[in-house]
C-alpha cells in the first residue's frame, strides 16, 4: 500500500499537466476547421536527450520458497546513487499522417558502498551487520511501439499507442573482499498501451504529453506493472532541427519467480530531459 501511495503522489504533477493539455485540445477540436495540412507532418524524427535522473528509487525483496522476505531500499539501506545522468534516444517513423512506429532506449548504472546497519539476506547469501556491502544495479529499457493518430489537424495530434517495453535488470551484491557474492538477472517483456498528445502553438513551438501503462502476468514466472509519463515543450528551427526540455517518470513493479531467484523489484526514475533532434 505504501508503494502505491508514493507512485500516485509522484504522478500528480503529470496528471495536472495532462488535464490542462486535454482542455486545450478539446477547445481546439470543437473549433477546428479540418484542412489538408497537419501539425507535425515529418516522416522521420530522431531525438538525443540528456536525461538527468534526480530521484531514482529502487527496492528489492528476495523471497523464500513460501513467499516471505524483507524489502531493501538501494538508496537508504545500501547507499546507492539516486542521481545519474544518462543519454537517451527516441526515434519515430511515419508511414503517413495516421500511422507511425516509435523506438526509445536508455540505460542506467548505479553503485553503492556501505557498512551495513542491519543484517541483509539476499537469496542464499547473508551479509552481516557492520560488513561493508558493495552494490550495483544496471537497468536497461528498450521500447518499441506503434501509434495511430485518430485525430490530426493543423495544431493538434491525438494518438493511441501499443507496443512492448523490454525491461532488463542486473543486480550484484558483494562484501569488501569478494568472498560473499549474490547476483540477480531479470529480463521481462512488458506490453504497454498509451495515449500521446501534441499541441502546436505555432510553426515553432509545441507541447507534448505521453502516458503509457500496462499490467501483465506471464505464467508463474513474471508479474509486472509498467508506467511511463512524459511532458515536453520543444522549439523547431532551421526547418529540420529542434531543441526541447521536459520532465519524465518511468516506473516498474516486477515480480520474478525463476529457478535461481524469486523476488520483487519496485523501481522508479524521476528526471528532466534536455534534448536536440533532427527531422524531415
Amino acid at each position: 500500500m505504501k508503494t502505491l501511495r508514493l507512485g500516485l503522489e509522484g504522478m500528480l504533477p503529470m496528471a495536472g499537466i495532462a488535464v490542462m493539455l486535454c482542455l486545450m485540445l478539446v477547445v481546439e477540436m470543437a473549433s477546428a476547421d479540418t484542412g489538408k495540412t497537419y501539425a507535425f507532418p515529418e516522416k522521420f524524427m530522431m531525438r538525443l536527450s540528456y536525461y538527468s535522473i534526480d530521484s531514482a528509487d529502487t527496492k528489492v525483496t528476495a523471497l523464500n520458497d513460501i513467499g516471505i522476505g524483507v524489502g531493501y531500499s538501494f538508496s537508504k539501506d545500501f547507499d546507492t546513487d539516486d542521481s545519474v545522468e544518462v543519454p537517451r534516444i527516441d526515434i519515430y517513423y511515419r508511414f503517413n499522417e495516421r500511422h507511425r512506429i516509435d523506438f526509445s532506449t536508455f540505460s542506467t548504472d548505479r553503485d553503492g558502498q556501505k557498512a551495513l546497519e542491519i543484517e541483509v539476506e539476499l537469496g542464499d547469501t547473508i551479509f552481516s551487520k557492520g560488513e561493508v556491502l558493495n552494490s550495483s544495479i544496471s537497468y536497461d529499457l528498450y521500447r518499441l511501439g506503434y501509434s495511430y493518430s485518430f485525430y490530426h489537424s493543423e495544431t493538434v495530434e491525438l494518438a493511441v499507442s501499443a507496443g512492448l517495453n523490454v525491461t532488463k535488470y542486473d543486480l550484484e551484491f558483494s562484501n569488501s573482499n569478494g568472498s560473499e557474492r549474490e547476483q540477480v538477472d531479470a529480463t521481462a517483456p512488458l506490453p504497454m498501451f498509451g495515449l500521446q498528445m501534441g499541441y502546436a502553438f505555432n510553426s515553432n513551438w509545441s507541447l507534448h504529453y505521453l502516458m503509457e501503462t500496462f499490467f501483465i502476468e506471464i505464467e508463474d514466472t513474471y508479474k509486472g506493472t509498467f508506467f511511463n509519463n512524459e511532458v515536453t515543450i520543444q522549439y523547431r528551427f532551421l526547418d529540420n532541427f529542434l531543441v526541447g526540455l521536459g520532465v519524465a517518470r518511468v516506473g516498474v513493479d516486477l515480480e520474478v519467480d525463476e529457478n535461481d531467484w524469486k523476488g520483487e523489484i519496485v523501481d522508479s526514475y524521476d528526471g528532466y530531459l534536455l534534448y536536440t533532434g533532427f527531422y524531415f
